[in-house]
């Protein structure tokens, strides 16, 4: 079989979910690590779809015994890594940060570590994990903070996860502070995002949020009339939330 038709088969196999018969068909390790897809996966950052530590403890041991880190990243520069936090893959990311704990801080084209891509797509899970389990230096980097010219904090509003914007906050609270390319900050988001408010949202998080904002950035929030009027906006929203739901 020529190598264009067994990827395509290992792709094939890797979408189906048939694991032991993608093991199967790379039995040699250098099959693992090689592009199947058209954005450079390879079978190991497939391997993390199956919401498991399997297949992917199985191929990195085989891997282990080759040069593995050729094709490490995809055409996007995204780690196993990377993509496992994506798909929040908890098992798979605690595999790979024990073999190869530089890669918490590796980049994407987008400028996106793994803890960023993970509060972009609202994995608690995995932000959790990496905060509270990985040591500083790979946690408090600045290279977690910002990607494009947006912080951490607007993407993982932007998610809507909000128990994970509440963990990172108080990570960190110094993130509110961040303002973007647009020179918006995190209030600035949730102002352009009526529907978080209409719908009723747990108060302690609109409460915790204003307060958090109030002790960190009073100078921030109050120095212009354009803060200003979006944090009064907030406000309305709140209230008018609030109102609704009582």
């Amino acid at each position: 079989m020529d190598l264009s038709k067994q990827n395509k088969e290992c792709y094939i196999l890797a979408m189906r979910g048939e694991w032991d018969n993608l093991g199967k068909v790379c039995k040699e390790a250098w099959k693992l690590v090689l592009p199947i897809t058209g954005s450079g996966d390879t079978s190991l950052h497939l391997a993390v779809h199956s919401g498991k530590e399997e297949p992917l403890k199985t191929f990195l041991a085989q891997v282990m015994e080759i040069e593995y880190t050729l094709y490490w990243k995809s055409f996007a520069e995204n780690t196993p890594l990377h993509e496992a936090a994506t798909v929040g893959n908890l098992g798979a990311v605690k595999l790979l940060v024990e073999l190869r704990k530089e890669d918490l801080l590796e980049m994407n084209i987008r400028g996106e570590t793994p803890l960023y891509r993970a509060a972009r797509y609202g994995k608690l899970e995995i932000v959790e994990y990496i905060l509270n389990e990985c040591e500083d230096y790979y946690t408090r980097s600045p290279l977690n903070w910002m990607a494009k010219g947006t912080p951490i904090i607007h993407a993982a509003i932007q998610s809507e996860n909000f128990e994970m914007v509440m963990m990172l906050v108080d990570f960190d609270k110094s993130l509110l502070e961040m303002k973007d390319s647009k020179n918006q900050t995190a209030l600035h988001v949730l102002a352009n995002m009526p529907h978080i408010f209409e719908s009723g949202y747990l108060k302690g998080f609109w409460a915790k949020l204003i307060y958090d904002c109030n002790n960190v950035l009073p100078s921030l929030l109050f120095s212009t009339m354009i803060v200003r009027i979006s944090f009064f906006n907030f406000l309305i929203f709140f209230l008018l939330s609030h109102h609704r739901a009582a």
